[in-house]
C-alpha cells in the first residue's frame, strides 16, 4: 500500500518531453510525472497521415540540394518497389528516418507520372504498405517509451512524497537504498536497456531546460549514476590482475549512450 502511494505520488510533476531521436514520427507526449498520455489529436493525425493532401507540403530548399534529395528518394522508392514483403519490412525499418514529407511528396509525384493504371495501382499499394509499416514501428516505439517511463516511475517512487515537489537528497536515507534496490531488480529483469537510458536522458534534459525543478534534476542525475555503477559492475571482470571486458554489440550501444548521458550530467554540475 505504501509503495502504491509512493508510485502514485511519482505521477505529479514531469513536464512534456519530446521523444528521443529513436522515437521518430511520434507526436509529443503529455506527462503526468512519468505517465505518458498521447495528445488527444494523435489518433486523428494518424488517420490524416493516410490522406495525400496532408503529405503534400512545399519545401524551401536550394535547387542543387533538392535535386540530390530527389535522387536519393527515387533510389529508395525503387528499392522499396522491387522488394519482396520480407525485404520491404527490413528496408523501411533501416531507413525509417527517410520517410518524411519530402519522401511522400516525391512518391505522390511518381504516382501522377504513371502512364498505366496498373503501374499507378502498384505505386498506391506500395505507399499504403510503407505507411502501415511506419505506423507499426511508431506504435511499437510508443509502447517502449511507456514501458521505460513506468520503470523510471517505479525507481524514483521511494524518494517521492505525495503532493510535494521533488527534493534531493531524500530526507529518509532508507528511501535511497530502496531506489538502489529497485534499479538492481529492474536490471536483473532486463528492463534497463537503451530505451530506459534514453528516457532518463530526455527527462534530464527537459528538467535542465525548465530550470524550476532542481530536485528532479538531481534525482535523475542520481538515477544515471546508479545505473552506470550497476552497468559497469555487471560487465567488467578481473582475472589475476588482468582486466577482461565482455563487450557485445548491444552492450556497446548502451555504453555509448551512457557515456553521453554522464557527460551531460557532469556538464550540469560544472555550471553550478
Amino acid at each position: 500500500m505504501a509503495m502504491a502511494t509512493a508510485t502514485a505520488a511519482a505521477s505529479t510533476s514531469l513536464r512534456t518531453v519530446y521523444p528521443s531521436p529513436l522515437c521518430i514520427a511520434s507526436s509529443p507526449r503529455w506527462w503526468c510525472w512519468g505517465i505518458p498520455a498521447h495528445c488527444p489529436s494523435r489518433r486523428t493525425s494518424h488517420a490524416d497521415r493516410r490522406r495525400w493532401k496532408t503529405l503534400l507540403c512545399a519545401t524551401d530548399k536550394g535547387p542543387e540540394q533538392s535535386f540530390k534529395k530527389t535522387i536519393e528518394v527515387d533510389r529508395l522508392i525503387d528499392m522499396l518497389r522491387d522488394a519482396n514483403p520480407r525485404e520491404l519490412d527490413q528496408i523501411v525499418v533501416e531507413n525509417i528516418l527517410a520517410f518524411d514529407e519530402g519522401f511522400w511528396v516525391r512518391l505522390a509525384a511518381r504516382i501522377d507520372l504513371c502512364k498505366s493504371d496498373d503501374d499507378k495501382k502498384d505505386y498506391e499499394e506500395l505507399a499504403e504498405n510503407v505507411m502501415n509499416i511506419v505506423e507499426h514501428v511508431v506504435h511499437k516505439t510508443d509502447e517502449k517509451i511507456e514501458q521505460s517511463t513506468d520503470v523510471l516511475k517505479a525507481i524514483i517512487s521511494p524518494v517521492m512524497h505525495e503532493g510535494e515537489e521533488a527534493k534531493w537528497p531524500p530526507s529518509d536515507p532508507v528511501a535511497l537504498k530502496l531506489m538502489e534496490k529497485e534499479i538492481s531488480n529492474r536490471e536483473k529483469q532486463g528492463q534497463l536497456d537503451e530505451g530506459f537510458l534514453s528516457e532518463v536522458s530526455a527527462q534530464l534534459r527537459q528538467a535542465k531546460q525548465d530550470g524550476d525543478k532542481p530536485g528532479l534534476q538531481a534525482m535523475l542525475q542520481k538515477v544515471l549514476q546508479l545505473y552506470a555503477s550497476n552497468f559497469l559492475q555487471k560487465r567488467s571482470y578481473a582475472y589475476k590482475g588482468n582486466l577482461f571486458w565482455s563487450v557485445q554489440l548491444k552492450t556497446l550501444r548502451i555504453a555509448m549512450l551512457l557515456v553521453g548521458s554522464l557527460m551531460y550530467v557532469f556538464y550540469f554540475q560544472g555550471e553550478k
